[in-house]
């Protein structure tokens, strides 16, 4: 019985003894990351581990005293654990480099293709950018990163690009320079045309008369192709004012009375034909001389023409308008 007493008494001593170590044991504290060396928003793991302690934090935040988390750090930062119990604390660190990795820089070209025009001619220009979100060249506003456009400006000009990105901005520029054509040389002086004739003499230079057969009003196939010219003339729109008498005539032979008679009707057959011609009839007067004007001989006389046959005619002559 002593011994057993005495077995139990040793037991608890140890125990006692186990626990008086314990409490006197100072805390213990690790961290570490799953990677030292990372980019911007790259996830890291951070886990720690503590003895002998009943305070656990990590950069500030109560924590259990084994865990982890996943972080994504923006710039280098250190990870400290903290273990504490009574007045003894436990520290340990861990570093996480960031490393920033600078967007590249933006470039650009432009140029003018020929850079050099007369004005009113048109020139190309071409551009190349890279690392760009936005291109914009003046006077034309917001472009594509590459590619050409026609210009045509009035005016000597500097075209400048820029281009802007994550990495900052650049610009290029190019002049267009614009000149004035040389003048084309002098035409050659034309000659003057000569004055046009009064419109009376023209008349004159486009009618001839118009001959009948004796005692006749009948006008002979040549007559008829005369009148024809003579019409195409007169409808000219040109010569539309021009108003005109046709005047009848006849040889010697037959009196007074019957002559101016016949003679009458030869100057309306004529008449009538320029009208059936398309000659406003408004623009024809007649008139009958019979034969007071007879100036011809005997067809069978030997003498120098005139003869009756130029008596036989109608004349046509000027009497107004047309004047240009």
């Amino acid at each position: 019985m002593p011994n057993k007493l005495m077995r139990m008494t040793t037991v608890s001593s140890l125990f006692l003894l186990v626990l008086l170590i314990s409490a006197c044991a100072p805390p213990v504290a690790k961290i570490k990351v799953s990677r030292t060396e990372v980019k911007p928003g790259d996830p890291v793991t951070v886990s720690w581990e503590t003895k002998n302690a009943k305070k656990i934090e990590v950069n500030g935040e109560k924590v259990e005293k084994i865990g982890a988390k996943t972080v994504t750090p923006k710039q280098t930062t250190t990870y400290e654990v903290t273990a504490r119990r009574g007045s003894k604390e436990a520290r340990d660190r861990a570093e996480i480099t960031v490393t920033v990795v600078r967007p590249p820089q933006p470039t650009i070209t432009l140029k003018a293709e020929p850079s050099a025009i007369d004005l009113g001619r048109n020139t190309m220009l071409r551009w190349q950018a890279n690392n760009a979100s936005t291109v914009t060249i003046s006077g034309l506003g917001e472009v594509p990163a590459s590619g050409q456009r026609e210009v045509s400006p009035r005016v000597s000009t500097t075209y400048t690009a820029t281009a802007i990105g994550e990495g900052g901005n650049a610009t290029a520029s190019t002049r267009v320079t614009v000149t004035d054509p040389a003048p084309p040389p002098p035409a050659p002086e034309k000659p003057k045309p000569a004055p046009e004739p009064p419109i009376a003499e023209q008349f004159r230079n486009q009618v001839r008369p118009v001959f009948f057969d004796y005692n006749k009003t009948d006008i002979l196939p040549e007559g008829k192709e005369q009148l024809r010219r003579i019409a195409d003339w007169l409808n000219l729109e040109r010569n539309r004012q021009i108003v005109f008498r046709v005047e009848g005539y006849c040889d010697p032979r037959g009196t007074s009375e019957y002559n101016l008679g016949l003679g009458d009707r030869r100057s309306r057959a004529v008449k009538d034909f320029l009208i059936s011609l398309g000659v406003d009839d408004s623009r024809i007067e007649i008139v009958s001389f019979g034969n007071e004007k007879a100036a011809g001989t005997d067809e069978g006389a030997a003498s120098a023409p005139p003869s009756w046959a130029h008596d036989r005619r109608a004349e046509l002559i000027y009497v107004r308008g047309g004047e240009r």
